[in-house]
């Protein structure tokens, strides 16, 4: 519908009324007006940015993925493909990456974001009280921003993009639970520095207790282990535990390290049911050799993708997006892995 054309004025005028830019008479800006919100007329955000040239500035703020096979990889990956459909657009991005067992880098980072400036910023809120600090600044620049793989209820992003990490929890205790005995020894183990800084990883375990504390006339004995990303302390704690407790029936291993733990069981003659997370290539070599049992997917790099197109359309289309969005669930198994596809 040309609205120039209708209201018997020039294109120009028609955008002068648009932007609230130059002058118009009153009665010609009430009859643009009238003409729009009669047809319910929206403007083309995405024509006008072509026709402007303006540059979109993205920011992605996630954990540093030493290679192409570590989990931090698969949501970058999504992020990219997504700002690569997206540059037609003008949009543009600029990647910063911290240590998640140094949350210091994480604030080293964030400053140099603020200087930037930028659009709109994508967040993996990993370190929770640095995540919380940012976010507040972020706040009262009026800065919008999408949360990846976890999300903190004390902060107001646009949007979040996430597996349901209670649910996920409850559901790998479920898994377990199937087939092993009454008064089992089951590990629930935490490779992280600082658990209580990973809200997401105290989340799953909520969900994995939850579902104990449901099932009757099994008493299992739950034993938490909380370590170190390090291999000689892994091997040291698992140790210990089995010379303290002797059979261990359950494993379940509450991030992507998964293979670091099944590891340590190859040599036993009665390998525990293990649980962990993640499509990365050390996780489904095991899971192909029946070393691990099941892989909890929570699709990274999917993740990735439809955070950047949250960000967009509520920043340059204008568009109010969905706040909560949440990922499937996936039960992964070495029977049905080579159908899986994670976008």
């Amino acid at each position: 519908m040309d609205i120039a054309e209708k209201a018997g004025v020039s294109i120009g005028t028609v955008d002068r009324v648009l932007h609230d830019r130059g002058e118009v008479s009153e009665e010609t800006r009430d009859k643009i007006l009238k003409i729009i919100r009669d047809f319910d007329y929206r403007p083309n955000i995405l024509a006008s940015s072509l026709a402007s040239k303006k540059v979109i500035t993205f920011a992605s703020l996630t954990p540093w993925a030493p290679d192409k096979d570590s989990f931090w990889s698969k949501p970058q990956e999504g992020i990219g493909k997504a700002v690569n459909q997206l540059r037609q657009y003008g949009v543009r991005l600029q990647q910063f990456y911290f240590k998640m067992e140094d949350p210091e880098t994480f604030t080293k980072e964030a400053e140099k974001i603020l200087e930037l400036s930028p659009d709109g910023i994508l967040l993996a809120p990993w370190a929770k009280r640095e995540s919380l600090k940012f976010t507040q600044e972020l706040d009262q620049r009026a800065i919008p921003y999408v949360f990846i793989d976890s999300n903190l209820k004390e902060a107001n992003p646009i949007s979040f993009i996430v597996q349901d990490s209670v649910q996920s929890g409850y559901l790998a205790a479920k898994l377990i639970d199937y087939g092993i005995a009454p008064q089992s020894n089951i590990l629930l183990i935490h490779i992280t520095k600082d658990l209580q800084n990973a809200d997401h990883l105290l989340k799953r375990e909520k969900g994995f207790l939850d579902y104990f504390d449901t099932v009757k006339n099994k008493s299992h004995q739950i034993i938490k282990i909380e370590v170190p990303n390090n291999e000689i302390e892994i091997t040291n704690k698992l140790n210990a535990c089995i010379l303290e407790n002797k059979s261990i029936e359950g494993v379940f291993v509450t991030n992507s390290k998964v293979h670091l733990v099944a590891g340590f069981f190859d040599p036993f003659n009665d390998r525990p049911k293990i649980i962990g997370y993640d499509l990365i290539l050390k996780n489904i070599d095991l899971l192909l050799h029946s070393k691990i049992d099941f892989l909890l997917n929570q699709k990274p790099e999917f993740q990735g993708y439809v955070a950047t197109n949250l960000l967009f359309d509520q920043t340059v289309r204008k568009e109010k997006v969905k706040n909560a969005n949440y990922t499937s669930i996936d039960i992964i198994t070495k029977e049905n892995i080579e159908y899986y596809a994670s976008i």
